[in-house]
């Protein structure tokens, strides 16, 4: 009776689930999506990219090729932001036909100024990189490429699950898209039909 018992602690004990937070813990559905989420939010969050090491020694040190490093650096921002406000101005749209936003905001004037102001920055920055990113083929290739990249960021920030990284990623890109659009002598505004 004893080794019965013994035997039977053994296997009550071996197969109880691990505690949570151990190694042998399966993650759960939501922690697999915030740790997907915090891989596409520092994939995507341009104040990351700006503080980045390698960013930072390309300034400080004027011999290495700091140039082209930072005209990618700036074009791969010019499509973030792009593509940031497309969602930003997708958003404000599914807003109008739910009466709603994502935000919260249900005052259908500021959800349409706001759509303007969005479809604007998005398309403003789509055309800056479109001008500064070399061409490696002809205008219409270049053109689709760059909408593609744009497309494909898109896709992968409507993959953040949390509602509150979505929108705070989206902010803290856009605040830092519009300084880096006024700071530009080419600032215009686009007019839409």
């Amino acid at each position: 009776m004893k080794y019965f018992l013994l035997i039977f602690i053994f296997l009550i004990t071996s197969c109880s689930p691990p505690d949570p937070g151990t190694d042998d813990d399966i993650s759960s559905p939501n922690q697999e999506r915030e740790a997907l989420d915090k891989n596409l939010i520092i994939k995507h969050s341009i104040f990351a990219w700006l503080m980045d090491d390698n960013f930072m020694d390309s300034i400080n040190d004027p011999s290495s090729k700091s140039d082209e490093f930072n005209d990618s650096v700036y074009v791969k921002v010019l499509k973030q932001c792009s593509a940031n406000f497309s969602i930003m101005y997708g958003n404000m749209e599914a807003g109008l036909l739910l009466g709603k936003t994502i935000t919260g905001l249900d005052d259908v004037k500021e959800i349409s100024r706001l759509s303007d102001e969005y479809k604007n920055h998005a398309y403003y920055f789509a055309t800056r990189a479109y001008e500064i990113q070399p061409a490696e083929s002809n205008d219409a290739e270049k053109a689709t490429a760059i909408n593609d990249e744009i497309l494909s960021i898109q896709d992968e920030i409507n993959k953040i699950y949390s509602n509150e990284d979505f929108i705070v990623l989206l902010e803290g890109n856009a605040q830092i898209c519009i300084m880096i659009r006024n700071q530009n002598p080419n600032n215009k505004d686009y007019i839409f039909d």
